[in-house]
Order: structure tokens, then C-alpha cells, then sequence
């Protein structure tokens, strides 16, 4: 029994940390994304003139 509840303490500790790691992953993720800054009007008339 005591064999039992270490493997489940083990598939509990495991899937929390996999779990904590795939959130982490997505929130660089969607961080990175959110502040991306679109270039502003004026770069862009800059570099329509450059090609």
C-alpha cells in the first residue's frame, strides 16, 4: 500500500510540474506577442522610401 501511494504521489508531483512548465511556456509565449509594437506610420513611409 505504501508502494501505491508513493507512485501516485509521484504521477501527482510530475503532472503538477508539467503542467506548470506548459503554462509557463504559453504565457512567453502570448508575452511576447502582446508587446510586439507594430511600427509606426512614419517607419513605414521610411522604408517605402529606402526600396
Amino acid at each position: 500500500m505504501e508502494k501505491e501511494k508513493t507512485a501516485r504521489t509521484g504521477w501527482r508531483d510530475w503532472l503538477s510540474f508539467s503542467a506548470f512548465t506548459l503554462a509557463g511556456v504559453a504565457m512567453e509565449g502570448s508575452a511576447t506577442a502582446l508587446n510586439h509594437v507594430s511600427p509606426t506610420e512614419e517607419a513605414r513611409q521610411r522604408r517605402r522610401k529606402m526600396h
